[in-house]
């Protein structure tokens, strides 16, 4: 089983690359900026993000994947954000690290409706220990390092479309479709494409304590198939909520068939930090070797001031001569009076 799960890895990194390449995150909702940087500077301040998810538990060197996330608004321009994030995934064998840079702007399309836009740079570091590996053919020269490494440019760029309720991003990762270039091989960083919708029902509207927050994911990179995953949240007074995601892959008979199941649950506390786990169990033939993936999210959220608008600042200047004003007749009445008292 050791060697098989090897092979798989290897062979997926560093030879052709053809499959998924990025790792597949079940609380992606709480945390779109790791698939889409015009995210960053929907929420008007700063905000860290922690990510942890060891895929596939029961694995012996199975894939496992910590992310940090910062992005935020500008102070004197919050239509504009900038943000970075660090990946450090390891599978077995290889090793692989990468690091973004953000830019995102942000328009007004009416009173209600948003358009942000998002681009990202930065480049992605493998390193394969080959100390570990137990090769077929030990003469391989390929095979005679200790420490293969290899680097490559990367770019990711995106739409986020949103509003109070409604929410679409468009964005794809890997865009560039870099060379990975090894001693005696080429393999290349494939394009991933997502497209994530979703809206927020309000249940109760005089009270607006319970919310339904239903929402699709569709990720596709050629000449993977693609996928398709259904989310469905329960919120109670933006605190606490209850979830449960569905994930369907295509099948090589072309038909889709279910991968996962997942179940969520978060808390947020004091408007400030947010706490989440998913538990993913494999509705595939994988199930018969996996014990299924945890996933634990971290969010601190910092709020930006609220920027005053000239309405603003001529009420502050009219409060402020009234509140002079009134300390004025108030200490003209205590001299007054002191000097009264004195006679």
């Amino acid at each position: 089983m050791r060697a098989r799960f090897y092979t798989i890895l290897f062979l997926g990194c560093c030879v052709a690359a053809f499959a998924q390449q990025q790792t597949l995150f079940t609380n992606i909702i709480l945390n779109q900026y790791l698939y889409n940087p015009a995210y960053a500077g929907v929420y008007k301040g700063i905000e860290v993000n922690a990510n942890y998810r060891q895929q596939w538990a029961g694995f012996e060197d199975a894939p496992k994947t910590a992310i940090m996330c910062v992005y935020g608004t500008m102070k004197k321009k919050p239509n504009m954000a900038f943000g970075a994030q660090v990946i450090n995934d390891k599978s077995g064998l290889i090793g692989r690290t990468s690091f973004l840079g953000s830019y995102s702007y942000h328009v007004k399309l009416g009173k209600k409706m948003n358009l942000g836009m998002g681009l990202s740079l930065g480049g992605v570091s493998y390193n394969v220990k080959m100390y570990n590996a137990k090769p077929y053919d030990s003469n391989d020269e390929f095979l005679k390092s200790n420490i293969l490494n290899a680097n490559a440019f990367d770019a990711n760029a995106g739409l986020y479309l949103y509003s109070k309720k409604f929410f679409f991003g468009l964005s794809g990762q890997q865009l560039p479709n870099s060379k990975i270039q090894w001693s005696n091989t080429i393999g290349r960083l494939t394009p991933h494409l997502y497209s994530f919708i979703g809206y927020n029902f309000v249940l109760d509207k005089k009270k607006k304590e319970w919310v339904i927050q239903p929402s699709v994911l569709v990720r596709a990179s050629n000449p993977a198939p693609y996928q398709i995953e259904g989310n469905l949240r329960v919120i109670y007074k933006n605190m606490f909520w209850l979830g449960g995601n569905y994930r369907l892959g295509k099948n090589p008979d072309d038909q889709f068939t279910g991968a996962s199941a997942s179940g969520m649950f978060g808390c947020t506390i004091s408007k400030m930090v947010t706490f989440a786990y998913s538990y993913d169990y494999a509705t595939s033939s994988l199930q018969q070797y996996s014990n299924g993936s945890h996933e634990l999210l971290l969010t601190v959220s910092i709020a930006a001031k609220k920027q005053k608008t000239a309405s603003d600042k001529v009420l502050d200047a009219d409060e402020e001569e009234f509140n002079n004003l009134d300390n004025s007749i108030k200490t003209n009445l205590k001299n007054k009076k002191k000097d009264e008292e004195k006679k």
